[in-house]
């Protein structure tokens, strides 16, 4: 398990991912990445450790069992290599089908590649995703778009 510090959690922070996130593609997963920018909250983003998430689709894997396992093993291949994560970036890995069966030693090795494009993949401009395109287009994004489904309020 990741430190508590190191965690990505918010839905919010997924959702904006999503949008505005740059890809960085792996054997075993995709990566998402992030900068944080000055807020009020994070006034000196720099000093903020990096945030990781995980995102196991159903549709790669069907049984609970095999998603967890899978989430496990690359969450500890990540925690060995946090140090080298840049402060002030949040981190999506949208793992694949070949995580549950990949060699571990063969995990930990394409997260330290995917690592290393981080800085140059920073420096290219961002390609928004046809859907944020179009959720943009609506000034959705500007108001704080999700990009889940919403919860049904309770009428009581």
């Amino acid at each position: 398990m990741l430190s508590r510090d190191n965690r990505l959690k918010k839905t919010k922070d997924f959702a904006t991912m999503a949008t505005k996130g740059r890809s960085i593609y792996g054997v075993y997963s995709t990566l998402r990445v992030r900068a944080i920018h000055p807020s009020k909250e994070t006034p000196k983003p720099a000093e903020v450790p990096a945030k990781i998430g995980f995102i196991i689709s159903t549709k790669v894997f069907k049984k609970a069992v095999d998603r967890n396992r899978a989430k496990r093993r690359f969450r500890s291949a990540v925690k060995e290599l946090i140090k080298d994560f840049p402060n002030g970036h949040q981190f999506i890995f949208i793992l694949k089908r070949e995580t549950l069966t990949a060699p571990y030693i063969a995990m930990r090795e394409d997260v330290a590649h995917m690592v290393t494009k981080i800085e140059y993949t920073m420096k290219r401009p961002l390609k928004l995703s046809p859907r944020a395109k179009k959720e943009l287009g609506k000034g959705k994004l500007a108001r704080g778009a999700r990009f889940v489904k919403p919860r049904k309020k309770n009428l009581d």
